[in-house]
């Protein structure tokens, strides 16, 4: 990734996030077609965090779609590259032709008819186009420690944990919508089986941390930059179960 891609996001303070970004990057840098322009569809786009640094990929243009007004304000009002947009839009309402990928990070576990928008993806995409997806492993350690969190929101403790948050410094660069919990709890098997019901099937899998995600929770006041890098390394070498989330690269079967 460009060095100069990382005064268009926040992630550069949160390890895990910036992970997902540069993987993201990178993988659209490797895939793409050569000599031709590569669109770019990000779909929940938040604060841009991850659409605006899109805009350095050499001959690109990106579109970053969201329902969530406020906060496709705040992506609008940082976004400074002429080659990159936003739109407030269902991904449904979006024609998806000509886009070579289509991303979707840390976005379908909030979406309770997420059926739909794979199946949407398997009727109406280009043939060579890849989906970029990334959510949390619905049985790993990230899940299992927010249990306490999803509990309190049933309760309708919500404003009393963002008050918790601010007390502690942590802070959500990624959105200003606070109201969409987990509802889905994705495995690789179980992702793979819905992909395939609709003509996708997963071309790339990678583990994306163990522990790092719940420090960043629950303690953002510790620096994560070295215990990220080596609870990646950790995590690389252990089974599936024991990762927080996962990166998945989908294509056409």
């Amino acid at each position: 990734m460009k060095p100069e891609a990382l005064q268009y996001t926040e992630y550069t303070a949160y390890p895990c996030h910036l992970s997902r970004l540069e993987w993201i990057y990178h993988t659209i840098e490797q895939f793409r077609k050569p000599g031709e322009k590569v669109r770019v569809l990000d779909v929940g786009a938040g604060t841009g965090n991850v659409t605006i640094p899109l805009g350095l990929i050499d001959n690109s243009e990106i579109l970053g779609i969201d329902i969530h007004q406020p906060t496709l304000d705040i992506a609008i009002a940082a976004n400074k590259l002429p080659n990159v947009s936003f739109k407030f839009e269902y991904l449904q309402d979006c024609p998806l032709k000509g886009f070579q990928f289509i991303i979707l990070t840390e976005v379908l576990e909030h979406i309770a008819g997420y059926d739909e928008i794979l199946e949407y993806l398997g009727k109406n995409m280009d043939p060579g186009a890849q989906v970029l997806i990334t959510v949390p492993n619905g049985r790993g350690p990230f899940e299992i420690a927010m249990q306490p969190l999803y509990l309190m929101r049933r309760w309708g403790l919500n404003n009393f944990i963002l008050k918790v948050k601010k007390v502690l410094g942590k802070k959500e660069p990624y959105s200003q919508n606070y109201e969409t919990p987990h509802v889905n709890f994705f495995t690789v098997s179980g992702i793979g089986k819905t992909l395939a019901t609709h003509g996708l099937k997963l071309a790339e899998v990678r583990k994306a941390y163990m522990l790092a995600p719940i420090i960043e929770t629950y303690l953002p006041f510790i620096p994560l930059k070295t215990i990220s890098k080596i609870d990646q390394k950790m995590v690389s070498v252990l089974p599936r179960g024991f990762a927080s989330g996962f990166y998945f690269r989908i294509v056409h079967k």
